[in-house]
């Protein structure tokens, strides 16, 4: 008993310690994630409020509950945020993965510790 105690101490640990990774079950230790992309004059934005308010809009159609919640956690995994990336690196991704013409992103992330990421982009002209 001792030994698996001693164990989840351990792993308790190295996940405190690392980097902050929003995708999947990760989501669920933060506060707050939107990303709003705008491509050929369309927006489409992906939300998350904990506990557990999902929202996906694009252009006219919106998205809530079950089915919004996979949009979220399927956009965080071609996104691959982490608190330590450059906006050139998701703007990357995110022109790899989804929407190779993007004109602009908007991402505000709050991890579970209440501290705010925010990484803005525009297309240059």
């Amino acid at each position: 008993m001792k030994k698996m105690w001693m164990l989840f101490l351990g792993m308790a640990f190295l996940l405190a310690s690392s980097p902050a990774y929003a995708a999947g079950t990760e989501l669920m230790e933060s506060f707050s994630f939107r990303l709003t992309i705008i491509e050929n004059g369309i927006e489409h934005q992906w939300e998350y409020d904990s506990p557990n308010h999902y929202e996906f809009e694009s252009g006219e159609r919106v998205i809530k509950g079950e089915k919004a919640k996979e949009e979220v956690e399927r956009v965080l995994e071609k996104i691959n945020l982490d608190e330590r990336a450059t906006i050139e690196e998701l703007v990357s991704r995110i022109q790899q993965s989804l929407y190779p013409k993007a004109e602009s992103v908007d991402i505000r992330y709050m991890n579970g510790e209440g501290k705010l990421f925010t990484w803005v982009w525009h297309k240059p002209e």
